[in-house]
């Protein structure tokens, strides 16, 4: 046992005997916890120091590939796997405490296992196709994500099982993909509770992956593309629970897309049938749809009383995405209009809703984020009418002037409110 860890131990056992107070054990044990020291510079030459070497093995092996024979090609197929293996038994029980060597040796036996599956269906002429060929490297590199305790091999894992289920598109492979997801989300939930820049970057790729993941699943189970990312879009929004820097990704992406979509159901013509590629009729569609709302909707009341503008932003949208869901399932297009109203009022309200919000809380960034809202709002309806290009700049205009003076408005309400704290 390490000094260290017996003493902080020791530490512990001090404050449960109250031999010293918890202010005191805190200190003490922030002191003789070792210190981490990680260099994202030595980590990312390592894995790409990782990838050079096992693509010159290729490269050599290609080389003269043709003049070998059967056993030699599958010795050089499987050479570059083993010598990985071993590294990676060997970082287990030797390095596991580098974070450079655990991601390196990972991302090296990803590449082997590539390269293995690749040379040994050459060499005997195995039959496959592409997405059957990157679906089972991921499932064969998903074990060492977990055992090497690595984030970069998460990235190719879900790389291989999205484009599986881009080339293989059916109603069946839906499930098939949404438990494959589901083993790469698991890794990531497991290290929700750590405070680190890793947990940062989990939470990015995984945010990414999963809009990919809904459009594929979307066009899988035959349902609005629109509907489905607008839905992701406010799940993200809602979620709840995780540490402050781990839900910037799911606030970011989900604002931002949840707006965009907004802006685009906006337009009568994405209510207009001509637009209605897809139908939510598929059962497995519709209990997506409903996983989301559900889960967003219970996300939203755990929050109402800390923050009213949130639960009335995430209300709002989900409200449009019953709304699409309804004209999906009704197949109504004689009421096009009326939908593209609803969409009009929900994105005029919350713009509304950000400028209140922000002019009262004296927030730049919110009052910034309503007034751009409302900006695109009525951007967007002149380009649906034949308004006057004089008229057009006389209201843009306005628009500036608006803008401009609401910031100088919370600028002022900012500087008298910081001289007021010094008197």
């Amino acid at each position: 046992m390490k000094k260290e860890k017996w003493l902080l131990q020791e530490i512990d056992t001090w404050r449960q005997r109250s031999l010293i107070d918890a202010e005191t054990a805190e200190a003490l044990i922030n002191q003789y916890t070792p210190k981490k020291n990680i260099n994202f510079l030595i980590i990312l030459f390592s894995i790409i120091g990782a990838l050079l070497i096992g693509t010159g093995v290729i490269l050599i092996g290609a080389r003269n590939w043709d003049y070998f024979p059967l056993p030699v090609r599958a010795a050089i197929a499987f050479f570059p796997l083993v010598v990985s293996q071993a590294l990676s038994v060997y970082t287990v029980k030797k390095k596991y405490e580098s974070l450079a060597w655990r991601e390196s040796i990972s991302i090296l036996v990803t590449a082997s296992v590539f390269a293995a599956v690749a040379l040994v269906g050459q060499a005997f002429h195995l039959a496959g196709d592409f997405g059957t060929y990157v679906l089972t490297c991921g499932l064969l590199s998903l074990p060492m994500i977990y055992i090497l305790n690595a984030v970069s091999p998460l990235i190719v894992y879900f790389w291989t099982i999205l484009n599986w289920a881009a080339l293989e598109s059916t109603p069946l492979n839906a499930l098939i993909l949404f438990g494959l997801f589901a083993l790469g989300v698991l890794f990531v939930f497991m290290k929700k509770n750590e405070e680190n820049a890793r947990s940062v970057y989990l939470a990015w790729i995984t945010v990414i992956s999963g809009f990919v993941f809904v459009l594929i699943l979307g066009r899988m189970l035959e349902i609005s593309l629109l509907l489905v990312v607008l839905c992701y879009f406010v799940l993200l929004i809602s979620v709840e629970g995780l540490q402050r820097q781990l839900l910037v990704p799911f606030k970011i992406i989900g604002a931002l897309g949840g707006l965009v979509t907004l802006a685009i159901l906006t337009n009568e013509g994405m209510w207009d049938m001509w637009w209605r590629r897809f139908s939510a009729g598929s059962a497995g569609g519709i209990i997506l749809i409903g996983i989301m709302l559900i889960t967003a909707s219970i996300f939203a009341i755990k929050g109402f009383k800390r923050d009213i503008y949130k639960f009335s932003f995430i209300a709002s949208l989900l409200l449009l995405c019953v709304v699409r869901l309804i004209w999906q399932i009704s197949g109504i297009s004689l009421y096009s209009v009326i939908y593209m109203l609803i969409g009009n009022l929900v994105m005029l309200s919350i713009g509304l809703g950000f400028i209140v919000h922000g002019v009262k809380n004296a927030t730049l960034f919110q009052t910034n984020i309503g007034m751009a809202t409302i900006c695109t709002l009525i951007i967007m309806r002149f380009l649906d009418s034949n308004m006057d290009i004089l008229w057009r700049g006389i209201v843009f205009l306005l628009l500036g002037v608006a803008f401009l003076l609401v910031n100088v408005k919370i600028l002022r309400s900012k500087k008298q409110q910081k001289q007021e704290e010094t008197i």
